[in-house]
Formats: C-alpha cells, structure tokens, sequence
C-alpha cells in the first residue's frame, strides 16, 4: 500500500501495521492491516490480494479532514463503493469523481496517480475491488465491449449509469465483510463473489433497458429525494406514494417508474429491503431482543416480521443468531 496521508493543517499522519487497539470491526476475513490515528482521526485499511483481484476495506473516523494521496500501482479495473458516508476522488488517468453513501462506479486505468479526500466529522466505510486483466478476458464472450475499454491509453470510465449501487450489489458487498468459512475455504468464497459483483456491475454498464424513461438532472434530483426522505422512515410508518409525490413535486407515475428504474426495485419493495437489512445488522451486531428490534424496522407485530425476515433471508432471525 503505497499512501501518504496528511492532515487539512499540513500534518502527517504515519500508517502502523496491524489493527488499533479496541477495534471492534467490521473484518475483512484474512486480511492484511494497517492502521493511522492521532486521535482525531483514524484510518484502518484492510486488504485480501490475489492474482486477479484484490479487495480493500476502509473504515475511518474523522474529526478533521483527511487527504490521502498515493499511486494504483497495476493496470486493471477499479470498482469503489462507499458503504457510509461519501468521498471525493482525484484519478490521474480519469478526473475527479464524488461518491455519496451507498454510490459505487468504477473505472479501467493504466498507473496512475489517485488523491482521496475524507471529510471532517464523519464516519466512512467503503470497499474497493481490482480486477485485473486476466480475469477481464475471461469475460470478453459475454462482455465484448470490454476489449474497447480495455484499449485505453490512460484511463476510462465504465459506460451506463453508475451512481446507485443496486441492492444486490450492498448484499454481496455485505457478505464480503461476513465470511463464515475458515481460511482455505473463504478464498474459495472471494472469488465467487468478487465475480459476482462484477458481472452485476457490466450488466449494469453494458446492458441498460431499452424500456428505460428519461428523466430531466431536475427529476433525477427528485427521485433521490424521495428516497432520502424513505430512509427516515425504516422505524415507522412511511408516506403514501401520492404524499411522498407531492412532498418532492413529482407526479406519482414519474416518481413509480423513475425509483424504480434508479434503484431496481419498487418503493415497497425497495422500503421493505432497507429494514431487512437494517434487521439483519441489528441481529449479527446487537443482543437485542427480536421483538425489540421488530419495532425498530417498523413491524409493530413479531409473526410479520418473522415472515417477512425468512421470505428474504431464508431462515428466522432466530436461526441467524444461532449460526
């Protein structure tokens, strides 16, 4: 890993093999570590290298602002995506990229140099994937347009609409940092789903909808409120699509189709896959009760929740606990 990291005020902060006293996770399972603080802002990156790909894990806290500079050292596509809270990149090969929570995008480069800015109070997880080459030809059959991308002097962009990360794709990511198998056999289980992820992401870059609308950067705009003002309400009861229309001035219609084609799925389903995932964290990183954390994800009865928690999962919150 090859980064210097520096402080707003000019200070340098020094990386540390291993992880920090006290740090409580997330893991990324056979990793190698290394850790930065001063007590005012720390950084712990984790990373699982192979071949034909590589994973990072980055988790920090910042109470002044951050800069990161460093170089991407092997030719091959980038993947980032911010898990909490949003960053700003500087890419040698291809420009400057803001990423907001829950965005990814990604980008096939030569060396080049990269600069991360962090910002000041806020915590921030994020997850890169390198693919290589290699693992890239594999793929040429199914992908051709990727031997055009790969032609590259410098560095391009993926093609479609990057931005919003899919709710499959915050599913795998999830898995990545929740590997129940021992050493030989998660390496086993990366490959799997690092290919899995990225034959979401061509999909999503190579094979848009041909049915897909277009909307105006103005409505654009609208449709991410609408599920800004969603995430407030993972506990409680949500508003009518007609309130929700008319809370950011758009038609119901326009508000139904566009959510559903920026986000893969629709407002009910889309709401109900936020508390699923919300339930499942508060089950694998709490002790709290089932029933308590039933009325925490807006199912004022315990049988509902049960049954939509195994509808999506496959097994009772119970028996999730107990793995």
């Amino acid at each position: 890993m090859n980064l210097e990291l520096s402080l707003r005020n000019g200070e340098t902060l020094d990386l540390h093999p291993g992880l920090p006293n006290g740090f409580t996770g997330p893991f990324l399972k056979n990793a190698t570590s290394l850790s930065a603080g001063n007590g005012e802002t720390e950084l712990v990156i984790q990373e699982v290298a192979y071949e034909d790909f590589s994973i990072r894990f980055l988790v920090g806290k910042f109470l002044k602002r951050l800069n990161v500079s460093g170089r991407i050292l092997k030719r091959g596509l980038y993947c980032y995506f911010t898990i909490k809270n949003g960053i700003r990149k500087d890419v040698g090969s291809v420009g400057k990229l803001h990423l907001r929570q829950d965005q990814f995008t990604g980008f096939f480069t030569e060396p080049t140099s990269c600069k991360t800015r962090f910002e000041k109070e806020k915590d921030f997880q994020s997850i890169d994937i390198f693919y290589s080459p290699k693992l890239l030809e594999e793929l040429f059959t199914y992908f051709p347009e990727l031997k055009e991308l790969m032609k590259t002097e410098r560095g391009a962009m993926l093609p479609g609409r990057s931005g919003w990360s899919l709710p499959s794709m915050k599913e795998i990511t999830s898995q990545l940092l929740n590997i129940p198998y021992d050493e030989a056999t998660s390496r086993f289980y990366f490959d799997l789903k690092v290919r899995e992820l990225l034959f979401q992401i061509l999909v999503h870059a190579y094979k848009r909808n041909p049915s897909d609308h277009y909307y105006t950067p103005w409505e654009v705009g609208r449709i991410h409120e609408a599920k800004r003002i969603l995430e407030t309400y993972i506990a409680t009861k949500a508003p009518t699509i007609k309130s929700l229309a008319r809370q950011v001035a758009l038609n119901e219609y326009k508000l139904k189709t566009g959510f559903k084609q920026y986000f893969s799925l629709s407002i009910f389903d889309w709401l109900v896959e936020q508390r699923m995932q919300h339930a499942k964290e508060l089950l694998l990183t709490t002790n709290r009760p089932v029933k308590e954390i039933c009325s925490m994800v807006g199912y004022p009865r315990s049988s509902n929740f049960i049954t939509a928690f195994r509808r999506r999962f496959g097994m009772t919150p119970r028996s999730l606990r107990q793995k």
